[in-house]
């Protein structure tokens, strides 16, 4: 091996690692996952919308990065911060669950496209494509895990307090409505 040739692993290392420093610093991600599990009262629903979301765009991510689908930087990335106000708003008007996995999927195929445009800038070892490919995508899940592994014993707390927490879960989804609102502004203008 050459001084300037890497190794697979090296590779899987450094695309998982910049799937994390992605997932941790793509606030607009991490707000979508905030919002989506707020509502959650259970585990298996919890689980449910993280794989909706998992699926969804580790399908675009790898469509996009192949360049079989095109990306519109600019639509992405306010289709991002519109999936952010709307589930923050169903969250203060619809009451149940029930088809929250099938929402998160379809909005998970627009943070897809927003995946694909990080990677794209950051760019692929050509000799290792997929391998770089789906050790990025690790690397978002394990920071989505981590993410969601904090946030739902934090979450399960404040729940012990039924006023408190609905009087949190209103005010925090105003806010992140709010968010995903001026980020949609932003972004088109």
């Amino acid at each position: 091996m050459g001084c300037c040739e890497v190794d697979a692993f090296s590779v899987v290392l450094m695309y998982v690692n910049l799937g994390l420093e992605h997932i941790m610093t793509g606030y607009d991600h991490l707000l979508f996952l905030l919002a989506l599990i707020l509502i959650s009262k259970q585990f298996a629903d919890v689980l449910k919308i993280v794989t909706a979301f998992t699926v969804a765009h580790s399908i675009t991510l790898f469509l996009a990065s192949m360049e079989w689908i095109p990306v519109y930087p600019k639509w992405a990335e306010a289709g991002i911060a519109l999936t952010i106000c709307y589930v923050a708003a169903e969250n203060l008007f619809v009451k149940t669950l029930k088809w929250r996995w099938t929402l998160t999927f379809c909005f998970g195929l627009i943070h897809g496209l927003g995946f694909a445009l990080s990677i794209s800038e950051i760019g692929f070892d050509k000799t290792y494509l997929v391998t770089s490919l789906l050790s990025f995508n690790a690397g978002i899940e394990l920071g989505q895990l981590a993410v969601v592994g904090i946030a739902l014993p934090l979450l399960a707390k404040l729940r012990s307090n039924e006023r408190t927490y609905a009087a949190f879960f209103r005010v925090a989804s105003g806010c992140i409505f709010l968010i995903g609102a001026y980020w949609f502004v932003q972004r088109v203008v």
